[in-house]
């Protein structure tokens, strides 16, 4: 069943299935706009160039656009940190037979917007970029050592590249 409301969408193409959710007090509807016309590139492109488990069978992710009040709990809950962050990732790979979860994404609308001001980046481009980011974490990449952050950065910046997005890094 597919039901795309104002507050909950559901995209998929022939090898993604995003479900999403919206809280549209925080959310403005032209950036859920904007991330949803690229969303698939996005997808298509981590599929080419990353080292994607189980390329032939069809991927779930689960997306919240939500806001620090809701960022901050599920921070304290499984990171014991009591602060706000821009996006959490929470791997899943519960695997059917013909559909693989990779799990949880939850951006935090309050964090990202004074990222974007603070370092003078477009919020639609900053937004795309911690999905990558995000997406990344779910399929296992992580920044803990010197070593894995630059794999995970390379990707992320040659990805961007493909939306004239400049190095976040930078």
């Amino acid at each position: 069943m597919k039901i795309n409301g104002e507050d909950y969408k559901i995209w998929e193409n022939d090898k993604f299935i995003v479900e999403c959710s919206i809280d549209l007090i925080l959310w403005d509807k032209k950036i859920i706009e904007n991330f949803q016309e690229n969303l698939h590139k996005i997808l298509d492109l981590i599929c080419e160039k990353s080292d994607i488990i189980f390329p032939s069978i069809k991927k779930s992710i689960s997306l919240s656009f939500s806001g620090d009040k809701k960022i901050i709990e599920l921070n304290n809950r499984y990171r014991n940190l009591n602060s706000a962050t821009n996006v959490l990732s929470f791997p899943s790979y519960l695997k059917s037979s013909d559909e693989l979860f990779l799990g949880d994404i939850i951006f935090s609308n309050e964090t990202i917007n004074k990222e974007a001001t603070r370092d003078k980046k477009n919020i639609n481009n900053h937004l795309i970029h911690l999905f990558i980011h995000g997406v990344l974490h779910l399929l296992g990449y992580d920044h803990k050592n010197v070593s894995e952050a630059e794999k995970m950065e390379a990707l992320e910046i040659e990805i961007l590249n493909n939306f004239q997005i400049d190095n976040p890094y930078k």
